[in-house]
């Protein structure tokens, strides 16, 4: 298997982790151009308004499963661990994600956010054990 396959997943959670700083941004400075909200409501994230903290709150949920996502690519790259099974796992997590960040940053709704934030910390679980058994040579 093609090795970049494992990386291409990684580039583009970044990438998209990163591109959420633009909306959190505009939004935060019309709020505050509107008087809806002093400046001060950002420094410790105290009384944020919704509609930027939704930002705020998708760019932290990527970054806490994304530390072990980038740790388990990285690992399965520099060991020559890019297995289909691995590769697929990765894309899969990333799929999962990009939904989860497109609902948490438009409606926002619970009941369509969670089973997709399962599915992604399933997935990477998965990806995980695929790591462990394929280094010691279980698969």
């Amino acid at each position: 298997m093609e090795p970049t396959l494992l990386i291409w997943p990684l580039l583009i959670h970044g990438f998209v982790t990163l591109l959420l700083f633009l909306p959190m941004s505009r939004v935060r400075r019309r709020l505050i151009a509107q008087g809806k909200v002093k400046a001060s409501a950002f420094r410790l994230v105290d009384g944020e308004p919704e509609e930027s903290r939704k930002f705020s709150n998708a760019i932290r949920n990527q970054n806490e499963t994304g530390l072990l996502y980038y740790a388990g690519i990285l690992v399965a790259f520099v060991t020559g661990n890019a297995t289909g099974l691995i590769v697929g796992l990765a894309w899969l997590f990333l799929a999962l994600k990009l939904a989860h960040v497109a609902v948490h940053a438009t409606v926002n709704k619970l009941r369509y956010r969670f089973p997709l934030f399962t599915a992604a910390l399933v997935t990477l679980a998965a990806l995980w054990l695929a790591l462990a058994a394929r280094l010691a040579h279980l698969i």
